[in-house]
């Protein structure tokens, strides 16, 4: 096999992940799915700017957590990206955008329990901490929202009607 036939098979390669990865619901073409997985898209980054303000919030307040090292920096940066991520999804409605929203929820979610279950950065979380049940369940509930969207976008061969 030539250089030439390598390097063009994997510039091609490059460029269909690119056209996975920023695939939107405009690709769809039964009318019907198209508004459900936009409809899905716009509540999960509703439910990533909760998130997001959630963090903020707890970040901000008088004894909040950037009071406590490491986890308050960490609140703080979360409470910022998640913003910023939900305006892209809600801007972009991407395929990327989607799946980058989603692990930012799943794993904030599993951050707080790995946090209430052993402890991290030497602290110990509790289900009593002001919203700590609520953001952990709309961050569950984001991250699945927005997979179950994604998928039509993902399948192999690309959306279906």
């Amino acid at each position: 096999m030539s250089t030439s036939t390598s390097t063009d098979k994997s510039a091609s390669s490059r460029q269909s992940l690119m056209a996975v990865l920023l695939r939107s619901p405009r690709v769809i073409a039964a009318p019907s799915t198209r508004l459900i997985v936009t409809v899905l898209i716009v509540i999960g980054a509703l439910l990533t700017a909760a998130s997001g303000v959630i963090h903020l919030y707890l970040w901000g307040e008088a004894n909040g957590y950037r009071q406590i090292p490491t986890i308050g920096p960490l609140f703080l940066a979360q409470g910022i990206v998640a913003l910023l991520l939900a305006l892209v999804v809600l801007g972009t409605r991407w395929l990327a955008a989607a799946v980058a929203a989603a692990g930012l929820l799943i794993s904030t979610a599993a951050g707080l329990l790995i946090s209430i279950e052993v402890g991290m950065f030497g602290f110990q979380e509790t289900w009593y901490a002001p919203w700590a049940r609520t953001s952990f369940a709309e961050e569950l509930a984001g991250g699945v929202v927005l997979l179950v969207a994604a998928w039509p976008l993902l399948r192999p061969g690309g959306p279906r009607a």
